[in-house]
């Protein structure tokens, strides 16, 4: 049997292919960046706008999950039809641009428009990027890439806490708004400005660098969304817990990426600066090491035979990590809450590089940005639009006092893990028999 021109060529080199790793990475860097630094402006936007918790919850929950279930998914079916470097460029574009507009904001629903359109970043970035590594690495060495990748959410998570702490205290106690371009603004807005910008700087680099040669089935004829639907219909039982299991993971994630800096704020009285040099720092050390390890222990196993390996690493990981995260918003020092958010960083990160290399490895070429973009949407619409928001009102309407974050946190994950747990084992039967089929 002949070979088709996908199959007959040759893989890249492993310098490309680590090179886009690279370029997708620091894209996704920005893109944190963006969404991330509001988790620090808590308070001052509570004060600017008149808001309780649950209002700025839906900042970072319903805003987000608007665009998701508006444009995700059309935006993974542009990307299995055409250049999917284009896609990235004009999302950086907008996303920037959207980031830019939140320091502009001069009303809360001005700033909520404006973090809707921030959310076509990871609407974007992600289903595109899950789509171009399948076509740069063969199956069986696409763990760690897909882990290079995902590295850059706890980086971009860190440095955000980190540069976004030391520039609000810096804006704070300093007299530069008081001339000059900046004058009149509040620390916050200039802080949203500024953290912007450089994603703006990406866009031309992503139009210069070449597309990905589609590989695997059906990596040569585009897919009629019929044909789409029924690739996800055809693995339905596998998608479905999957998916589920998976929504739960981001919903604790979110709840915590949000409200860890008001839990360190508002229980053990830490400032901007001090909760982005405690908290940075273990983002990115746990964060990444975690992704790492992950993806490391995934092509491990898959190399040994093991044909659900994704599956197995995630069930362990995000069941250590549920019970380190929910003790940690009880321990009576901020040390020792950080303390226990060092191991729940590393190992509540396990999930996300064995979701995306799973999905690509049971989907065809033409439906893989689809088929992660259905699963980001679902993802999102729990993790993201609900998380956040869920931690605001059990705080807000069970406890009654913004001091009680903490035990809304430890609620939620305590909840939130032993479903995920039960949920991905009822799909390993159905994952394993599409790997061997």
């Amino acid at each position: 049997m002949s070979k088709t021109p996908q199959e007959a060529t040759p893989w890249p080199s492993a310098a490309r292919g680590w090179f886009l790793v690279f370029l997708l990475a620091l894209a996704s860097v920005v893109s944190q960046f963006d969404r991330t630094v509001i988790n620090l402006m808590v308070e001052p936007l509570k004060a600017e706008f008149h808001l309780n918790d649950t209002q700025f919850g839906a900042l970072q929950g319903i805003a987000f999950g608007i665009f998701y279930i508006l444009a995700c998914i059309p935006i993974g079916r542009l990307a299995d039809r055409y250049q999917r470097r284009i896609i990235i460029a004009v999302a950086l574009a907008l996303w920037s641009l959207f980031a830019i507009g939140s320091g502009l904001a001069r009303s809360y629903w001005q700033l909520f428009l404006s973090r809707i359109g921030v959310a076509v970043g990871e609407a974007s970035l992600s289903p595109a990027a899950f789509s171009m590594l399948s076509d740069q690495f063969p199956p069986e060495k696409l763990g760690r890439p897909v882990s290079g990748f995902l590295m850059s959410a706890p980086i971009g998570q860190g440095l955000a806490f980190i540069g976004g702490g030391s520039l609000l205290t810096t804006l704070s106690t300093s007299d530069m708004l008081s001339h000059g371009l900046f004058a009149g603004f509040e620390p916050w807005q200039v802080a949203f400005i500024i953290i912007a910008a450089p994603g703006l700087l990406l866009v031309p680099i992503f139009l210069l660098i070449p597309e990905p040669l589609r590989r695997g089935t059906g990596g040569v004829a585009q897919l009629p969304l019929r044909a789409v639907i029924a690739v996800v219909h055809e693995r339905r039982h596998a998608f479905t817990f999957m998916f589920a299991s998976f929504a739960l993971v981001s919903l604790v994630s979110y709840a915590f990426a949000i409200w860890t800096p008001a839990l360190l704020t508002r229980t053990y009285g830490l400032a901007p600066d001090e909760i982005g040099w405690g908290y940075g720092p273990l983002l990115i050390i746990f964060g990444m090491t975690g992704v790492y390890t992950s993806g490391w222990l995934n092509d491990h196993f898959s190399a040994r035979g093991y044909p659900d390996a994704p599956l197995r690493v995630a069930i362990g990981g995000f069941a250590i990590a549920g019970v380190t995260g929910a003790v940690a918003p009880l321990m009576p020092t901020a040390n020792g809450a950080l303390a226990l958010l060092a191991p729940t960083i590393f190992f509540g990160n396990f999930p996300y590089p064995c979701a995306a290399a799973a999905i690509q490895l049971i989907t065809p070429n033409r439906a893989r940005a689809q088929v992660s973009a259905l699963y980001i949407t679902v993802t999102t619409l729990v993790g993201l639009a609900l998380g956040p928001i869920i931690i605001g009102a059990i705080t807000d309407y069970l406890f009654n006092d913004p001091q009680d974050i903490r035990f809304s946190l430890t609620l939620i994950v305590s909840l939130a893990t032993p479903l995920m747990v039960g949920l991905l084992l009822l799909a390993l039967p159905s994952y394993r028999k599409l790997r061997v089929d």
